[in-house]
């Protein structure tokens, strides 16, 4: 069984950006989550940056974190030639308990 529904020249694309997003973002790991993992016709590609609450309070105060995410999410369009990815940053003990599903790091 494939770990997702990417081809592998895709998964690496995505992969190569989700290094530099890790750069970004001081080390933290960004995930891939949701459909692509296990079906055929998704939709986009969710990828999700979960922060410790403390650092994600901190970036909250300085940015519109959903802006944020919309602002990485067309940059790794752009970077992985219109791959259609769903980026958001979200506090990692709101994330555990709304969506508890299976999680691939990226970027390491």
């Amino acid at each position: 069984m494939r770990a997702t529904q990417l081809t592998p020249a895709e998964f690496r694309l995505l992969d190569d950006w989700a290094r530099n997003v890790r750069e970004l973002f001081n080390g933290e790991v960004p995930y891939l989550v949701g459909s692509v993992l296990d079906r055929r016709d998704f939709r986009d590609i969710d990828v999700r940056l979960m922060l410790d609450p403390g650092p994600y309070a901190t970036l909250d105060a300085l940015f519109d974190v959903k802006r944020l995410g919309a602002v990485v999410s067309i940059w790794g369009w752009r970077v992985t030639g219109g791959m259609n990815i769903d980026f958001q940053i979200q506090e990692s003990d709101a994330a555990n308990r709304e969506f508890p599903g299976v999680r691939h790091a990226l970027g390491l």
